[in-house]
């Protein structure tokens, strides 16, 4: 009935898929768990900045740069799949 909802990331290697004709990998346990436990850290490290961050610009920079470290594990993660 109801879908789960899809991450941005879920949702853009869809679009790849569709685009470039890639599949997105099959992904084991362990990697599962790799990525959930990388979400749940840089999910505390956000609202770390977000509460302590004063400086608007400083939080948008701050927010920004932890947001790519985190999109590129979980990209390195796929690409390690993929490579197999």
């Amino acid at each position: 009935m109801a879908e789960k909802l899809k991450s941005a990331l879920e949702l853009a290697m869809e679009k790849t898929q569709k685009v470039g004709g890639e599949g997105i990998p099959s992904l084991t346990g362990e990697q599962k768990d790799e990525i959930a436990r990388i979400r749940k850290v840089y999910e505390a490290k956000i609202a770390e900045v977000e509460i302590l961050v004063q400086d608007k610009e400083k939080k948008e920079i701050d927010l920004d740069r932890l947001r790519r470290e985190r999109d590129r594990k979980i990209e390195s993660i796929y690409q390690k799949a993929k490579g197999k």
